[in-house]
């Protein structure tokens, strides 16, 4: 069994938190993950981040102390809140900005680790990377296509270490996966349905994109209408991810990186729409895993393996209904974690460890309504008849089906690949998923009130928490 439990010790004195810190960390980073328990390394990861909440608490409270007693160690603090690695929400960065007087070399180290400018501290301005944000939404269209954004030089503004990049806390090279909890509730959909358990809903490739002379830290990514790429700091700030680890695979050198961006470049432009079939090997449509696979092979890489598959007879049978029928194999997020050509390197963690449970609790019911239920078409909400008659126009190219797609952005080769009745009823579901998510966050507060660490296994086993479940994550058509 993998566990992450470490508790948190009696002594708030920094030299013994900081220690604390670092053992924690290596216990986490060596956690046996290839070919290992998905689940029990699913639990280790939201234990961790519940450690990282509860250690940034007794660090800001025992700081807050010795201030008041004149005794702050402000460097081992520093060093302590740079060590522990977790994004400090707003409040948080004000307690922090009145225990350190020194704005330069001390406040700004430690906003540049979290990947936030100091202005009066510009000598940290490149560890912290752009302060520039984009309109960019969690698998939704924008207007920043990377020939655009690359026109913004700020972008390119970051810590280069030969083809390296230093951001986050993290020493990224390019051909990393990112396995990512992006910030859209109810995004788990499709992710949620397959075994081994999932861990996290998204994947995407770290590249280092070149234009005009200047090097563009890049995250690629699919979106509901194909392939993008995304810059590094928008795609890891806590607007678009809540929590993401970074995986890498062990053939891929520092030296690739040229490689690996030629590769990224050409898989954008090669993409015409996202595929729900995520073993296809057609690179004109590609699923988040699916994309690293092209990338890979690029490269020269052998075909990354996958041990998911869609086993339980009925899932298989109510996505029979939706006209889907590719159940194994199954390429999954997971699979990078379990496959022992990568290792975990690092993780970027937002501070959202409420919102992130939620959502698994959420994805908890959702797959339990799809195994039990019985799926009927008939009962489904009106948005999702609605969007599978668009469909049908645009696919089919009729005059009506031509206006459609001014409308909505998408025309016959952009629309995913995948049954229809499927893709239409993706962004109904997320809906009613990300209401759920949001029903269930103060029961979450609630459950984590005063609690030193967390073990996720206890609180399924909290028949207050699975009522809540039941009764919040409930769709009428299943």
């Amino acid at each position: 069994m993998t566990a992450f439990e470490p508790v948190l010790p009696d002594a708030a004195c920094p030299a013994v938190l900081g220690d604390h810190i670092r053992a924690g960390n290596d216990a986490y980073l060596n956690l046996p993950r290839p070919r290992g328990d998905a689940r029990a390394i699913l639990g280790a990861k939201l234990a961790a981040s519940h450690w990282r909440q509860r250690v940034l608490a007794k660090l800001l409270n025992t700081a807050e102390a010795q201030s008041a007693a004149g005794s702050l160690e402000v460097d081992r603090l520093v060093d302590n809140l740079i060590a522990l690695n977790l994004y400090l929400d707003q409040s948080q960065r004000k307690r922090l900005e009145a225990l350190l007087p020194d704005r330069s070399s001390t406040l700004g180290r430690v906003l540049a680790h979290q990947g936030l400018r100091l202005p009066d501290a510009p000598e940290h301005h490149q560890l912290a990377g752009p302060d520039v944000d984009l309109k960019i939404e969690v698998n939704r269209s924008s207007a920043w296509p990377f020939a655009k954004w690359q026109t913004m030089p700020a972008f390119a503004e970051y810590q280069f270490e030969g083809e390296l990049v230093r951001y986050r806390g993290l020493t990224l090279q390019p051909g990393d996966v990112l396995l990512a909890n992006v910030n859209l509730d109810g995004n788990s959909v499709y992710t949620s349905l397959s075994e081994p358990k999932g861990y996290c809903p998204h994947a995407a490739v770290f590249a280092i994109l070149e234009a005009g002379g200047k090097r563009f830290p890049a995250v690629v990514e699919t979106y509901e209408k194909g392939l993008r790429a995304v810059p590094l700091n928008v795609f890891l700030n806590a607007r678009y991810v809540a929590y993401a680890e970074v995986y890498r695979h062990q053939a891929l050198r520092p030296e690739h990186g040229a490689q690996v961006g030629a590769a990224a470049h050409d898989a954008i432009a090669q993409a015409r729409g996202y595929n729900f079939y995520t073993c296809d090997p057609d690179p004109e449509y590609v699923s988040c895993t699916s994309l690293a696979q092209v990338v890979y092979q690029r490269l020269g890489l052998p075909r990354i393996a996958s041990v998911s598959s869609i086993g339980h007879p009925g899932i298989q049978e109510n996505l029979r209904r939706l006209g889907y029928h590719e159940f194994d194999p199954f390429f999954a997020p997971v699979d990078f974690l379990l496959n022992p050509d990568f290792r975990c390197v690092g993780w970027v963690d937002n501070n959202q460890f409420p919102r992130l449970l939620a959502r698994e609790l959420v994805e908890v019911g959702f797959r339990r309504l799809f195994e039990r239920g019985q799926l009927d078409t008939r009962r489904m909400p009106l948005a999702h008849h609605i969007n599978h008659w668009g469909i049908r126009h645009m696919r089919r190219r009729t005059p009506l089906g031509r206006i459609i797609s001014k409308v909505m952005g998408f025309n016959h080769l952009s629309l995913p690949r995948g049954p229809d009745p499927m893709l239409a009823i993706i962004t109904p579901v997320e809906a009613d998923l990300g209401r759920a998510v949001r029903r269930l966050v103060p029961l979450v507060d609630r459950y984590l009130d005063g609690r030193e660490t967390f073990v996720l296994d206890n609180m399924l086993a909290d028949p207050e928490v699975q009522a809540a479940i039941d009764t919040t994550v409930n769709l009428r058509w299943l």
